[in-house]
């Protein structure tokens, strides 16, 4: 009797802890599901806010301005970008460091009509932002640039236009002389030990065992902040959005003849956009970079301007 019964009290003492332990799993999964999904909500309002900030930016408000933006925790972005459908598309995905991990996951904010350039992924608080028109000839869209706002680059003979242009944005991210040890050094005169050389005249970008190719001052500065594989990819959409618009200011041009005004440069345009519709890769720039600027100079100097 006394064995029985002391079986009896072991098999009930299995069967609480087999509960509870049951019992207990799911609590704490609970909990760990409950705190991934409120993770992957507050990364995903935390994307969603920071892409609004850039709207103004890439709607033309903000060219040549710059802001500064500030997230509630350290935040990784991560930026992905997709040159295949349309006009392609741009996804920003944050992740937050909470207790010193990063969340698991984060939801892409993905956008058709934003352009832009950052380090890949780019980690920080607070972020420095600037924009600057892409006119090819005529203007594309607004090119924004994302960095850290502890990140300093240092450019060593660059030209004056350049030069100018990035003391105007008031930044401290931009040093000219004197580099601070943990900058990186961007290099317009051959110099050696600098992360990033450009060849002004050349149009071309050698950073990481990488050439990219450039056309504008816009997208030097794409070349400069960004990863080669998103660069590309990213002029890659900008060169769609810019034969879309070639065909239209060429009907734009057809309907000015019929009311006689000839605006010169029809069968450039036309020219034009068949060899946009060419396009392979960044190298393609330098010929077509040719183009644009004779149809500038045309369009300019008309007495029926397109734009």
């Amino acid at each position: 009797m006394n064995k029985k019964g002391f079986l009896d009290i072991s098999f009930a003492w299995i069967f609480a802890f087999l509960v509870g332990g049951i019992i207990l799993f799911g609590a704490i999964y609970g909990v760990a599901r409950l705190t991934s999904i409120q993770s992957t909500q507050s990364s995903a309002e935390v994307g969603s806010s920071f892409s609004n900030l850039l709207s103004p930016l890439e709607a033309g408000l903000e060219s040549g301005r710059s802001i500064t933006i500030t997230l509630p925790v350290e935040s990784r972005i991560e930026n992905s970008c997709d040159s295949f459908v349309n006009f392609g598309s741009l996804t920003l995905t944050i992740r937050e460091k909470i207790r010193d991990e990063w969340s698991e996951s984060g939801v892409g904010i993905s956008s058709t009509n934003k352009y832009l350039f950052s380090p890949n992924p780019l980690e920080g608080k607070e972020f420095f932002v600037f924009a600057k028109e892409f006119e090819f000839p005529f203007k594309v869209s607004n090119l924004i640039y994302v960095l850290n706002s502890q990140e300093t680059y240092c450019f060593l003979g660059a030209p004056n236009e350049v030069r100018r242009e990035l003391l105007n944005l008031n930044a401290p991210n931009f040093k000219f002389s004197d580099c601070p040890a943990s900058s990186t050094k961007v290099c317009f005169g051959g110099e050696m030990g600098c992360e990033i050389n450009v060849d002004y005249t050349g149009r071309t970008v050698r950073k990481g065992g990488n050439t990219m190719h450039f056309a504008t001052d816009s997208l030097m500065y794409g070349a400069i902040f960004s990863d080669n594989i998103n660069y590309e990819c990213e002029v890659s959409r900008l060169m769609k959005r810019t034969k879309e618009l070639s065909g239209l200011y060429y009907e734009k041009s057809l309907s000015l003849l019929n009311i006689g005004c000839d605006s010169s440069v029809s069968s450039l345009l036309l020219a034009f956009n068949s060899d946009l519709s060419g396009f392979q890769n960044s190298q393609n720039l330098n010929f077509l970079e040719s183009q644009a600027g004779m149809i500038n100079s045309i369009n300019r100097n008309s007495g029926c301007r397109l734009w």
